[in-house]
């Protein structure tokens, strides 16, 4: 299966890595700048100057362009994706602004975050009615090589948005804050850094692997008149727990708007 990825940043690079090591994939990133083509050509990925070129013999297109070069990337190839399954990543581009610009492709639109470099990426995804369920666990395949994917309806694409897109940066906030809570407790800071770290992905770990709710696995956490419930209620005074919510929910108010400002 001939993968070709149009658009060579960051995510189009983290993809093309995740997407070689699926058996029988053979990806190519199209990527107008020279010198991120070089970058790429160096990790061994095979590339392209022009998006035309890498369409025309894909079996699988991934649109990974600014969702503002949709439009025109779409006007350039859509003679080349008829028939073909068309993956798009671009943020706020609708599946019914997808197939107005392309109406013989079979569109999915995917969600993944910025933990795709590191291969711990959650990908929502979500078929358009042409789509067909080959089409699905194509996308499935390719996705689950940079994490893990969940199906969500279109409705939930904003909010999804606003929750795993902008997630790790709320959480980066978190790892950061409790360094510094550890460094003005007298612990050096990479030392501290360190500890956050792993905080924050060994609780991870357990919510993903035993399948608990955290707030079960808290209460294990926090006994009776001991030092995590001090610091449990010195958090929920501050109102951390609905700031988290409220974060959330501006960043799907954000979405929602940019998603009309593009799609319409």
């Amino acid at each position: 299966m001939k993968v070709s990825i149009l658009g060579g940043g960051t995510m189009g690079e983290a993809l093309a890595k995740g997407f070689s090591a699926v058996e029988g994939v053979e990806v190519s990133v199209a990527e107008v700048v020279e010198e991120r083509r070089r970058l790429l050509g160096k990790e061994g990925i095979k590339t392209y100057a022009n998006s035309r070129e890498a369409a025309k013999g894909a079996d699988v297109v991934i649109i990974a362009v600014k969702p503002k070069d949709v439009k025109p990337l779409l006007d350039d190839i859509k003679d080349l994706v008829e028939g073909k399954l068309v993956i798009s990543i671009a943020a706020g581009v609708t599946l019914s602004y997808l197939e107005k610009e392309a109406p013989e492709a079979r569109f999915i639109r995917a969600m993944p975050n910025i933990a795709a470099t590191v291969k711990a990426a959650i990908t929502t995804l979500t078929p358009s009615a042409r789509a067909s369920e080959e089409d699905l666990k194509v996308a499935e395949k390719l996705f689950s090589s940079i994490g893990s994917t969940l199906v969500v309806d279109e409705a939930l694409v904003d909010a999804v948005t606003g929750l795993s897109g902008s997630g790790p940066a709320y959480i980066y906030l978190v790892i950061e804050a409790l360094a510094e809570g550890g460094l003005k407790m007298g612990i050096p800071y990479d030392k501290a850094l360190q500890l956050a770290s792993w905080v924050v992905y060994g609780a991870a770990k357990m919510v993903i692997e035993t399948k608990q709710d955290p707030a079960a696995l808290r209460k294990k956490v926090a006994t009776p008149a001991g030092t995590t419930i001090e610091g449990l209620l010195t958090l929920e005074e501050a109102g951390v727990r609905a700031a988290f919510i409220r974060a959330v929910e501006a960043a799907t108010r954000r979405a929602a708007g940019v998603s009309k400002e593009i799609s319409g």
